[in-house]
């Protein structure tokens, strides 16, 4: 990555937890600019180097688009681009499927039966599915009958039942998958357990995997493997707590170290430049108490902030996703129906860009960033929608379109 040494002055709807005010770094943050001046365009740009944005290309009328080079990045993937998400039912649970179309708008494919069923309301989780990096498999939670399912990927984007194994706890919410293994959070028992995926998709259950969390009652929202793969991470809502897991060479992991999160309410979570974490924190769901905070999770696992919880001014920012370089993150205001962006510098240092970069529809809950790094893609529970964005310049989105009907319980976005 490149490094630059510039310096810039300037819970989830679905949880009850009790509001805690906002630290005294956030307080003191409060004053950095919410748009991008001079001096902060001058530092997002890097010198005309962030990889996240010579990527696009302006046109006269002021859109933005791919350079031809990226204009659909076709050679890393197979036959096209999808975007999937769970209906999460009390029946049924269906995954839908939707193409990508070349402007970035969605075409619903059809939906596949998950082999299980679903909780019947939302989860208020990042991650109830998962992809594989060669986009092979999709793997998705079972929240009503405690169970994970695995999918082989078709070319045509189509899913083929694969495994359905137990979770071995109750109440799935959020996988995360590296390498041959799959960890799930299992929310209402307050444990993990881990698999091995085989050939044809099998879910073979790994031997001393199963581990508890801080405690009973925690609230966990998501898991998810460090980038390379030594540990996992899970958020812990009710404790303020961010939970750490070494995985061993056999899969299997050792007993949690837990730290105090920085910014309460510690939610979704992904990884920007650098393998920095970028968690945001809900603050109880209080109005305007939001923030999010950069960690660099060191050699023994143990998430280090970097420059304290940043507000972004909104209530309830839930869910995150950064850019394929890192310099980008997104999240999602369930509370306050938008989205805003932040810049992360060299070093891991993390700055608001735009509290609210668009509005959304009612309660945005999952976000992503599509393969091309170009699309962006939200779920909006309370309205049964998807939007897609295109992204523009300095941590900007522009709305393309929605599509609609989908069931209050939905949740999790996965695309390739």
């Amino acid at each position: 990555m490149k490094k630059i040494n510039l310096f810039l002055l300037g819970i989830s709807m679905l949880t009850t937890v009790v509001f805690v005010s906002c630290n005294k770094e956030a307080e003191k943050a409060a004053s950095i600019p919410t748009h991008p001046d001079e001096t902060t365009a001058s530092m997002i740009a890097e010198d005309g180097n962030n990889p996240d944005e010579t990527m696009m290309t302006a046109s006269a009328d002021g859109k933005t688009s791919l350079t031809a080079t990226n204009s659909v990045n076709a050679g890393r993937n197979r036959g096209g681009h999808f975007l999937y998400t769970e209906s999460n039912e009390s029946g049924t649970n269906q995954i839908f499927v939707y193409e990508i179309n070349h402007d970035g708008t969605l075409s619903l494919q059809g939906s596949a039966a998950s082999g299980g069923a679903g909780a019947g309301s939302g989860l208020g989780s990042q991650g109830a599915i998962a992809i594989s990096g060669d986009h092979q498999w999709l793997f998705a939670v079972n929240a009503g009958s405690n169970s994970v399912s695995s999918f082989r990927v078709n070319t045509d984007g189509s899913l083929t039942l694969a495994h359905t194994e137990s979770s071995e706890g109750q109440k799935p919410v959020s996988l995360s998958f590296h390498g041959d293994l799959l960890y799930v959070l299992n929310f209402d028992s307050d444990n993990i357990h881990g698999f091995r995926v085989g050939a044809g998709g099998t879910l073979t259950h790994v031997e001393g995997s199963t581990r508890s969390l801080s405690g009973t009652g925690v609230v966990p929202p998501q898991i998810s493997f460090t980038p390379n793969g030594r540990f996992l991470v899970v958020t812990e809502k009710a404790t303020n707590k961010i939970s750490s897991f070494k995985v061993k060479d056999d899969g299997s992991v050792e007993p949690d170290v837990a730290t105090n999160s920085v910014g309460q309410t510690p939610f979704g979570f992904d990884f920007g430049r650098d393998d920095f974490m970028i968690v945001s924190n809900a603050a109880g769901g209080a109005d305007g108490a939001g923030s999010a905070t950069s960690y660099r999770v060191d050699g023994k696992g143990t998430p280090r902030d970097v420059n304290g919880a940043v507000p972004n001014f909104q209530g309830a920012p839930c869910w995150v996703a950064t850019t394929e370089f890192g310099r980008f993150a997104f999240v999602s205001n369930t509370g306050s129906n938008s989205l805003s962006s932040y810049y992360i510098a060299p070093g891991g240092k993390l700055f608001l860009i735009n509290k609210a970069v668009v509005s959304t529809d009612k309660a945005p809950a999952d976000i992503v960033v599509a393969s091309n790094n170009f699309n962006v893609y939200n779920l909006n529970v309370n309205s049964g929608t998807i939007t897609g964005f295109h992204r523009t310049f300095l941590g900007g989105l522009q709305s393309i379109g929605s599509v609609t009907g989908l069931p209050a319980s939905v949740v999790g976005l996965a695309t390739f």
